[in-house]
């Protein structure tokens, strides 16, 4: 049985955390999707058959129910994937042990595993070729309004929430809005220009997705000369977030498993 391995595409991102140097980055990991409990137990029962899905859900849901409460009452719990342990934040002044709620915080150090560890010697990374100059702007996060999921599904007719810093819309002279558009990954024409947002703001954006996509596969891209409330672009940047789909999200195995994709092998 061949060895599994898996593969992360990763763009270059300018590290604005050092000023004095102006050749160096960060790589941004080009993520697919976004799974929660329910997805991961779906996928394990059409590994394991045996097992109902709503078993693993319920069973899932009181052990991570279990872990916070255990971790609450300052045990470490260690898992397959992480180890977590009760921390204090924060610095404290003098040595009465006064607890500044202003400056102190009860929270939990995720570490993870040896298993964990182990499992991500198997990745390769990749540079995708893409080198990001957005002088600290992204796109975080794009919610489906209607079914609140963030796997990249949209609903046609309703509104999709984006997040991100510096995402404001404008144009040249800082007025109306830039251009927002929807590509089609697998033509790479574009789908749709959207005319409209009903929120325009530098940390969130919000649309109406056009009916007229089709089902398949999307990129966002939002051209904006936005960069400070006092301060425009010379030249616009383009925000780009994918994948985004119109009807059934894949999961990573979908497909030819022959083809080279991010994510797999």
């Amino acid at each position: 049985m061949a060895k599994k391995s898996y593969k992360w595409f990763f763009d270059l991102e300018e590290n604005v955390l050092t000023k004095d140097v102006t050749n160096d980055y960060t790589a941004q990991v080009r993520t697919l999707l976004s799974k929660d409990i329910a997805a991961l137990a779906a996928e394990i029962v059409k590994e394991r058959t045996e097992y109902r899905e709503d078993t693993v859900v319920n069973i899932a849901n009181l052990l991570f129910q279990k872990i916070r409460e255990e971790v609450a009452a300052c045990n470490i719990v260690v898992t397959p994937a992480a180890i977590f342990q009760p921390v204090i934040q924060g610095a404290f002044i003098g040595k009465d042990g006064v607890f500044n709620t202003a400056k102190n915080k009860c929270t939990v150090s995720i570490t993870p595993s040896d298993a964990m560890r182990t499992e991500l010697e198997a990745v390769v990374p990749e540079f995708s070729g893409n080198v990001r100059d957005m002088g600290g702007a992204r796109i975080g996060l794009v919610i489906d309004s209607a079914t609140k999921r963030t796997d990249g599904f949209m609903t046609p007719g309703n509104t999709i929430d984006i997040t991100g810093k510096k995402i404001r819309c404008v144009n040249a002279d800082g007025s109306g809005m830039g251009t927002v558009r929807f590509v089609n990954v697998e033509t790479d024409a574009e789908a749709a220009t959207i005319t409209s947002l009903s929120i325009n703001d530098p940390k969130r954006l919000m649309l109406v997705v056009p009916t007229t996509l089709a089902e398949g596969t999307y990129r966002l891209e939002i051209e904006t000369y936005y960069s400070s409330a006092s301060t425009l672009l010379k030249s616009p940047r383009t925000l780009v977030y994918e994948p985004l789909y119109i009807g059934e999200v894949p999961t990573p195995d979908d497909g030819d498993d022959d083809e080279e994709r991010p994510g797999g092998l």
